[in-house]
């Protein structure tokens, strides 16, 4: 917050920003004007990106992002094969989260990460020889769904004709809402 000395009005960096961010972009040239709104574009995707896979376990197996503008894509590194198979079932689920979030993904590919190549994370340690992979952890831990929820799960589901299809997508949410950690334990 900032007063003004002016007016004597207190204003807060929000008011600033539009202003600022007009005044840059009229002073900016048609490939600097394009630039700045790509990574706005990219900021937005991530941003998104960490509002719908933080705290579950999929995203605890998430490498990296890549997001390609000239396709509207979104390229998702994960630790192994299984998770890139779980992940590439996701993608859809996850794609229309983010469209509820504003931002409209043409569509997600899941890629495997390359060999010897580890997120940087707090545990993460690196040594002389090269990076190391995090100690092995048991299996997440696992908070099944209460008997309203499963029914609210199936209300959920329900519209969907195709019953394999169905089936299938309540696996998948149920899945991902028991691994879902919460700040109170609780999904």
């Amino acid at each position: 917050m900032m007063r003004s000395k002016r007016t004597g009005e207190t204003h807060s960096l929000a008011d600033f920003l539009p202003a600022e961010r007009r005044r840059i972009m009229d002073g900016a040239n048609e490939v600097r004007r394009g630039q700045m709104r790509a990574a706005e574009a990219r900021r937005d995707v991530y941003r998104a990106w960490n509002e719908v896979c933080s705290g579950t376990r999929e995203g605890a197996h998430v490498t990296g992002l890549h997001y390609v503008p000239e396709n509207n894509e979104l390229i998702v590194y994960a630790d192994g094969s299984a998770w890139v198979a779980e992940l590439s079932m996701m993608r859809e689920i996850i794609r229309a989260r983010m469209y509820r979030l504003g931002v409209d993904i043409a569509q997600i590919k899941v890629q495997l990460t390359k060999p010897g190549y580890t997120a940087s994370t707090p545990s993460t340690k690196t040594s002389s020889s090269g990076p190391s992979r995090p100690a092995k952890k048991g299996p997440a831990p696992r908070h099944p769904l209460s008997e309203s929820a499963d029914r609210r799960l199936d209300a959920t589901v329900a519209p969907i004709e195709d019953a394999r299809l169905r089936d299938a997508l309540k696996k998948a949410m149920k899945a991902s809402l028991e691994h879902k950690i919460t700040k109170d334990g609780r999904n």
